[in-house]
């Protein structure tokens, strides 16, 4: 099941709301979802879901009301092969006196309700609700190791968009407004503010499991980074101890060990005595031990005298070849 899915179900299944609250709910169902019909006089207005539990919660809500019979008929969509729910009003006294008890006129027979002076409800749990209905019609979210964490309202048009704005402020949450000719939302990019959009609407359950994966990204994101900082670090220490070796290799053959100083000496020892070690490993290996800078420095010391030598043998050979 999907986190979509799983949301809806929960916030399908809370109590009841109080009265005022349910007719906010159930009026951000219908300005997305309702389209009202009149078809050899017969007036319909139905209501599409794609889940039976909002479905029977719409059922619920339009019965508080006081509407009588309200029917629930499954479609199967061919083109899309998708399963949805039509919860259906019919006759005209039924229809009008629902949409003056939510306070709506119609600007169409069909599903424009664009033009319509909306009122933003006042009290918080109204707007807890209205935001919840909006969720259960054109809600969906989503967390992805590529797009990370998406929650998105689907408006019916623009000034249904600014009034969830308008709301959402309220409680400190500001959503991005997309508007792509018929397609229009309302979206979050952030953890933080998808988790108290959840807070808010009473999604309580996937309120914990998203930050149950909050948390599991983030411990995962940490170990990764841990793990390619160590394995970075390592390959630099592999690269550099294998350059010292083929100094090492080289001096040796050019100059010899033993006509090194000391000093130098004693670190070409201990770099071939454990090839796969830290600068910092091998100056605690010695006897007095050596910082990491004083191993650096004795390397760095070599590979100058190598490369005077080297220069030297160089010319020599060529003055050699000369005469």
């Amino acid at each position: 099941m999907s986190l979509t899915r799983q949301v809806k179900n929960e916030l399908a299944r809370l109590e009841e709301p109080l009265t005022c609250c349910g007719s906010w709910e159930l009026k951000a169902l219908l300005l997305k979802n309702g389209y009202y019909n009149i078809r050899h006089n017969m007036h319909v207005l139905s209501m599409a879901v794609d889940d039976n539990a909002v479905a029977r919660r719409l059922f619920c809500l339009l019965r508080q009301t006081g509407i009588k019979a309200p029917s629930i008929i499954k479609e199967q969509e061919r083109r899309l092969d998708k399963t949805r729910f039509l919860v259906q009003i019919r006759g005209k006294d039924q229809i009008d006196a629902l949409l003056v008890y939510l306070n709506i006129s119609i600007a169409g027979r069909n599903n424009d309700w664009s033009g319509l002076n909306l009122v933003i409800p006042k009290r918080p749990c109204c707007c807890r609700a209205f935001l919840r209905g909006a969720f259960l019609a054109g809600g969906t979210i989503s967390i992805s190791r590529r797009s990370g964490y998406h929650l998105e309202l689907s408006c019916a048009n623009v000034d249904d968009a600014r009034n969830y704005q308008k709301i959402l402020e309220r409680f400190n949450l500001k959503a991005l407004l997309r508007h792509r000719e018929d397609y229009i939302n309302l979206y979050f990019k952030s953890a933080e503010f998808i988790a108290d959009f959840l807070r808010i609407i009473g999604a309580g359950k996937a309120l914990l499991e998203l930050e149950s994966m909050r948390v599991f990204r983030s411990m995962r994101n940490q170990v990764n980074r841990v793990v390619n900082c160590e394995t970075a670090n390592l390959e630099k220490v592999v690269a550099s101890a294998q350059q010292q070796l083929d100094l090492i290799d080289l001096a040796e053959n050019k100059i010899g060990l033993n006509n090194l100083p000391p000093s130098l000496r004693e670190a070409a020892l201990v770099r071939r005595k454990y090839p796969d070690a830290s600068l910092t490993e091998l100056g605690r290996s010695l006897n007095p031990p050596v910082s990491k800078s004083g191993m650096n420095h004795r390397f760095r010391q070599l590979n100058k005298m190598f490369d005077f030598k080297s220069k030297a043998l160089d010319n020599s050979s060529k003055n050699h070849a000369n005469t």
